[in-house]
């Protein structure tokens, strides 16, 4: 379920703030605006602005939003920020609902959308170009996950790969085949509409983005492998951990959080690689002059180093952001590398967006009629 939370300037929220936006080395996250070419990016300090801003639910995803955003209005009494907190695939509809209703007033001005949201964004016209003048930590992002246009910065990435349940599974599987494999009869579970395992089917079977009918050959022919499709992280966790499913295609960040929270969990790279999945930074259309720029105060300061280390390291996360600042643990971790990005199969996403619709109604019809 969603949640609202506003971030009010009060003495107990300072007090919260001051505490929070310390991270690891101790010293607090710096929130101060970035300079612009047109006298600061930040919102005028005598008008009253109150902006929107999505987040990611669970796992640690909304700390580091939240102590920025406390930090900021310490010295922006006028600002008022909400946050949304859900998942792309909960939210993402109601977006798109809304600007077809109030296109001057979209239901979140800005935030966090993964690269499937990102690419179907495109499609449907949501996104706002980003300007370096104004949020000059842009310049310290992956070069090959940046955007045209500018529409969107990166921010972490996630890799998927397949997780398991260690009491139920004894010897791991080893290839992206093995969702589809019989001996999974019954125990994979996956998020609705979540496009990767249909297209690693269709690669590893002769096809591609652009021809998907092997994927689709395939998950008609084994639909029954299927325990469940899901639309949360809480559904797929509870799936895997009580046994009930046994394997899903799965980012690593959450597997090592879940782990970390003692389930009996394994997760292994698929000899094929992992898939690559960014997590970017949106404005979104629609937003007012003063929105704006309190939008694009917040994302300068997600961008900062400590920032962006920060969140890396809360959610096991790997930064987009060439220069964050990570603990030797997370840099040595294999799972969490930045040189897994560049191993990492990218996959198609504007073809995949531009498909969606076509493969939804597919899917209904060929694989989800038969479970």
């Amino acid at each position: 379920m969603k949640k609202v939370w506003a971030i009010r300037v009060g003495a107990m929220a300072l007090a919260a703030a001051m505490l929070a936006a310390c991270g690891g080395s101790g010293k607090p996250i710096d929130t101060s605006a970035p300079p612009s070419s047109s006298g600061g990016s930040s919102a005028n300090k005598d008008e009253k602005v109150k902006v929107t801003m999505f987040i990611f639910a669970g796992s640690n995803q909304g700390v580091v939003p939240r102590e920025v955003v406390a930090e900021y209005v310490k010295t922006h009494p006028n600002v008022e920020i909400e946050f949304l907190e859900s998942t792309n695939a909960a939210t993402y509809p109601k977006i798109v609902a809304a600007k077809q209703a109030t296109p001057d007033k979209p239901l979140v001005q800005f935030g966090f959308f993964n690269v499937s949201s990102t690419d179907q964004g495109l499609v449907d016209d949501l996104w706002e170009p980003l300007n370096p003048e104004r949020i000059p930590n842009m310049k310290n992002t992956m070069t090959n996950l940046q955007r045209a246009e500018n529409k969107g910065v990166p921010y972490q990435l996630s890799v998927m790969g397949l997780m398991y349940n260690k009491d139920k599974v004894k010897e791991p599987p080893t290839s992206w085949a093995d969702l589809w494999s019989e001996k999974y009869r019954g125990r994979v579970v996956t998020f609705d509409y979540q496009w990767q395992a249909l297209v690693m089917a269709a690669k590893l079977n002769g096809g591609s983005e652009a021809n998907i009918d092997p994927g689709f050959k395939i998950w008609s022919e084994n639909a029954k492998n299927l325990k469940a499709l899901v639309n949360s992280n809480d559904a797929l966790k509870n799936l895997v951990v009580s046994g009930d499913a046994w394997i899903a295609p799965w980012w690593g960040s959450q597997y090592k959080t879940w782990l970390d929270e003692g389930a009996p969990l394994g997760y292994v790279t698929p000899k094929e690689g992992p898939i690559a999945f960014p997590l970017y930074l949106q404005v979104l259309k629609g937003v007012t002059p003063a929105q704006r720029k309190v939008a694009e105060d917040i994302i300068n300061l997600l961008l900062a180093p400590e920032a962006a280390g920060r969140y890396a390291e809360l959610t096991n996360g790997i930064a987009a952001v060439t220069n964050a600042k990570v603990s030797d643990k997370v840099k040595n971790d294999p799972i969490f590398s930045p040189l897994l990005a560049d191993k990492a199969i990218q996959l198609d996403w504007a073809i995949m967006a531009k498909k969606n619709s076509e493969w939804k109604e597919r899917w209904d019809k060929e694989v989800k009629s038969k479970l």
